[in-house]
Order: C-alpha cells, then structure tokens, then sequence
C-alpha cells in the first residue's frame, strides 16, 4: 500500500514538472526600435556605444569615423546595400533586418550604406 501511495505520488511529481513553464533561453538584446525608411547602427554589439541614423532618402553615405571598420550591431528599417572596400563587398539587408553581434562580421570591414538593391 505505502509503495503504490509513493508511485502515485512520484507520477503526480513527474506530471506538474511537465506543466511548469520553462525559463527563456538566455539570449542576446532584443532590436532596438529603428524610424521607418532608416537603418540604425550602433559601434558597439547589442546595439550599444556610438548611434548613428542613415535615412534611404540621404542616398549613399560613408559611415561616420566611429562606424567606419567599426558596425557592432545595427537596426535596418528599409532595404539598404551596405558597402565595404579593400577588398570591394556589398550586403543587402531588408526592412526588418537587425544582428546583436555584427563586428566580427562585415560590421568589422562596412564603410558605407546606400539605398536599395545592391
């Protein structure tokens, strides 16, 4: 009798620790907000350190000194072409697009961001 009331007891156990809600993985910064028609850049990764806004209207910019080599991370809002030269890349990224960690890829080598398709 004693050993059916502990199995009972360890399925009911086993059962309401299937039910609990598990905690969120740990995960990087959620994407900042970003105004329409702009992609938002940040010099630092999670979207930290120096900002800049580059609008699709302002046509093809060099990124600023802080930026330039130097992209950690960044909020697009708009289709853009990201530009590096020596050796001579482009990227496109859409509206919606965002990466927390980008220096260590093409963040570490963009030098500027124009409109549209590249």
């Amino acid at each position: 009798m004693i050993a059916s009331r502990v199995r009972a007891s360890l399925v009911l156990a086993a059962a309401a620790a299937l039910c609990l809600p598990c905690a969120p993985p740990a995960s990087a910064a959620a994407a900042p907000a970003c105004p329409g028609g702009s992609v938002c850049f940040y010099s630092a990764e999670n979207f930290g350190g120096k900002a800049w806004e580059w609008t699709a209207n302002s046509g093809y910019r060099d990124l600023p000194p802080a930026l330039h080599d130097h992209v950690g991370s960044f909020v697009s809002s708009t289709d853009a072409c990201f530009m590096g030269y020596e050796p001579s890349e482009k990227r496109v990224t859409h509206n919606g697009d965002w990466r927390s960690a980008y220096l260590r890829d093409f963040g570490g080598r963009m030098d500027g961001v124009g409109p549209g398709k590249c």
